[in-house]
């Protein structure tokens, strides 16, 4: 058994941590209220032991207020181990005393009242501590009980002739209780840990998913302006190809002109041949390549989006379906990039079922090619209308006010550079389909 918590990963720590202390705090002072409101209530309406009815009421009323400076001690935040400590001994005091009272050895049937203490113990705070807890209860009655049978304490209530056999065997059953809750507790804070660990993991894991996003959001941004200045210097380059074949003319025209008028044509030729050297670089850094592409296994891909994805697709109540062989050819791709095409398949079917009623599956599926390999993903949304699904790759393209329409786009220019292409389709059954052909390595 382990007598301190498993550490809770940081990210839990220390707001999560401290509400979870002050939950148990509360919870172990109500406890304690309780049991002694009990015990009070018992003793007026039943009377145990008539000549013992004062000094019980008296122990339970203490072990009712004591709550009172508990908390405050508690509040303070310091020795939070050892008060946990004394409040323990503390309870174990007030219900052998209480016992004590009752008859002490006369009172062996109510022995299971101790159980409380290391049952509770045990949840908040440690399974050592229940186990402690126990043996300080079974030697606490023990040594009263022997104490009354040496005639170190007087008697408040002459025993049963089988007082002894009846505390005997109610120790016994309140110790297996203490092991039984000992057991339980270390197992509770074993799965705790283990859920605050998976917590912390998926915490990690939709944070890579937001890097991830971020990247394809400046990835698409970047695409875009390389477009837009491919286009723009193309075009340059051809009205400059067309003003190089007029300066040819009008010096062949001029070749009997003044000096000064054959060097001012040198001249306008040597600065048009600079800004052609500026488009060319311009155009060779706006077309220059992605990551190298290299033979690629499909399943190992899909299996880090899918499990990047679902933390945010439980939270939106969406069922995700994987069904991936592990036998499929490999691909000629670049695993990032063929990571962030998929991201943006899988989000973009998010976003379509996080509103909608009713079933919400997103499936991503795959399957071996004449040419290579076909990856797929399915959404049970409502589907792409006909009049915009021509559309959907085009840049800027976009129904969602607050989208850039690069998202398909992007992912299209990444699987066309790799030799593939991204088709859309609606389902006969309702939904839409994206599949992703790539050739194989």
């Amino acid at each position: 058994m382990r007598d301190t918590e498993p550490e809770i990963p940081r990210r839990a720590l220390p707001q999560a941590e401290e509400t979870r202390r002050r939950r148990a705090l509360h919870q172990e002072l109500a406890v304690r209220a309780g049991v002694a409101l009990l015990m009070l209530a018992f003793n007026e309406l039943f009377t145990m032991v008539p000549a013992a009815k004062g000094m019980i009421r008296l122990a339970t009323l203490l072990g009712f207020l004591v709550n009172l400076p508990y908390y405050v001690a508690a509040r303070s935040g310091r020795l939070r181990r050892l008060q946990a400590w004394i409040r323990m001994v503390m309870d174990v005091a007030f219900i052998t005393a209480g016992l004590y009272a009752a008859g002490g050895l006369a009172a062996a049937p109510y022995l299971g009242i101790y159980a409380i203490v290391p049952v509770y113990g045990g949840i908040v705070f440690s399974s050592r501590a229940c186990l402690v807890i126990t043996q300080l209860a079974t030697s606490a009655y023990l040594a009263m009980a022997a104490a009354q049978r040496f005639g170190l304490l007087p008697f408040t209530s002459p025993p049963h002739p089988d007082a002894w056999e009846v505390a005997i065997f109610n120790l016994l059953v309140l110790n297996i209780v203490g092991g039984l809750a000992a057991v339980l507790a270390d197992a509770f804070r074993r799965n705790r840990y283990r859920l605050a660990a998976a917590y912390g993991e998926l915490e990690r894991a939709h944070d890579q998913s937001l890097r991830m996003h971020a990247q394809i959001e400046r990835a698409g941004r970047l695409y875009a302006v390389n477009e837009v200045v491919a286009g723009v210097t193309h075009e340059m380059r051809n009205v400059l190809q067309s003003v190089f074949g007029h300066l040819w003319l009008v010096r062949r025209k001029l070749a009997d002109a003044a000096p000064d008028v054959n060097e001012h044509l040198a001249q306008v030729e040597d600065s048009c041949e600079q800004v052609m050297r500026i488009i060319r670089t311009t155009l060779d850094m706006a077309r220059q390549p992605g990551d190298a592409a290299g033979p690629l296994p499909v399943d190992e891909v899909v299996a880090q989006v899918t499990e990047l994805k679902a933390y945010d697709l439980r939270r939106d109540g969406i069922t995700l379906t994987v069904d991936v062989p592990a036998d499929l050819p490999r691909i000629r791709a670049s695993a990032f990039q063929l990571q962030q095409v998929l991201l943006n398949l899988i989000t973009n079917a998010q976003e379509e079922l996080r509103d909608r009623d009713g079933r919400r599956e997103i499936t991503v599926a795959a399957a071996a090619d004449p040419l290579g390999c076909v990856l797929e993903v399915r959404d049970s949304g409502s589907g792409i209308p006909r009049a915009i699904l021509p559309r959907v790759f085009e840049p800027f393209f976009t129904t969602k006010e607050t989208a850039t329409g690069l998202g398909l786009a992007i992912s299209a220019g990444i699987v066309e550079r790799f030799g593939g292409r991204v088709t859309a389709a609606n389902r006969r059954e309702g939904g839409a389909v994206l599949r992703i052909i790539l050739p194989a390595a």
